[in-house]
């Protein structure tokens, strides 16, 4: 890395292309906007990382809170088509969040209460059925009868590495719910979260795989991204993002399984893009 402060017209040009082309915000007035931290995050950068940089926001998806319900519909229909039979049958929906984490609010308690959001009543598949939200471990208990015959829904905006999602099925599966019976439903996951959740027993729907960026760059790219996360100060666990998921994606929240040179702050330079 290197501090470059001065842009050229040439690469204003090109960052604003990258802005133009995924209709992100152009706010240049705010010091902290999206538009200024992707600016003061290429100014560091030799002028080999800066083409890196452009190429990889090139490929970069970001998911706004307004996308969510329309998502959340696509997937509950997906969802019912394969695993609901009985028109009008109930559906049970559980937030892929463990029970020590009850008292915190995570994205899958967001995803999950928006499986009750006005939109699904204009789906021809849903708009019959009665969503019930489960918001804890013990309240799941008193309702497990319920799963004999229909599946267990169970949300989150994100599966990364699958490990969390497997310690959440774990946790089902203890209270004697089967995990034949239950269907995690994630907006997205990375390639990685769906190779190690399809060794389990349960049943996987998304809308879409995040994919790794990692085997699609040459070495010389490979080792130009090592040097920016080397001077970055990115730990051993979070190189090429967690559990090397290699993923370019930001939710409500930018996944820790995202490429750390967009969401990673050295010291307090607030100049993340898409900062966690």
């Amino acid at each position: 890395m290197a501090n470059q402060s001065a842009l050229s017209y040439y690469d204003t040009l090109k960052i604003d292309e990258i802005f133009s082309q995924h209709g992100w915000p152009k706010d240049a007035v705010n010091k902290s906007s999206l538009y200024k931290r992707f600016i003061r995050t290429y100014e560091q950068l030799s002028v080999d990382e800066r083409d890196l940089f452009i190429k990889l926001s090139r490929l970069y998806k970001w998911v706004s809170l307004s996308e969510y319900s329309d998502l959340v519909v696509q997937l509950l229909e997906k969802a019912i088509t394969k695993y609901y039979n009985i028109k009008a049958q109930d559906i049970w929906v559980y937030p892929i969040k463990k029970a020590e984490h009850c008292g915190v609010i995570k994205s899958a308690d967001v995803v999950s209460y928006l499986c009750k959001a006005m939109q699904t009543q204009y789906s021809d598949q849903l708009y019959k059925r009665k969503v019930h939200v489960i918001g804890s471990l013990s309240e799941l208990c008193t309702k497990k009868s319920k799963f004999k015959d229909r599946p267990l829904l169970i949300f989150d905006d994100f599966v990364g590495s699958g490990n969390y999602a497997s310690e959440v099925l774990d946790e089902l599966v203890s209270t004697g719910i089967p995990a034949t019976n239950v269907v995690i439903c994630s907006l997205f996951i990375s390639e990685l979260g769906l190779q190690q959740l399809s060794s389990k027993d349960c049943h996987i729907e998304y809308i879409e795989v995040a994919q790794s960026i990692i085997d699609k760059l040459p070495e010389k790219e490979k080792d130009l991204l090592k040097h920016i996360e080397t001077s970055l100060g990115v730990e051993e666990d979070f190189k090429f993002g967690y559990g090397h998921s290699a993923n370019l994606i930001s939710l409500l929240r930018t996944p820790n399984n995202s490429l750390p040179i967009f969401w990673l702050d050295k010291g307090r330079s607030h100049s993340a893009p898409f900062p966690r």
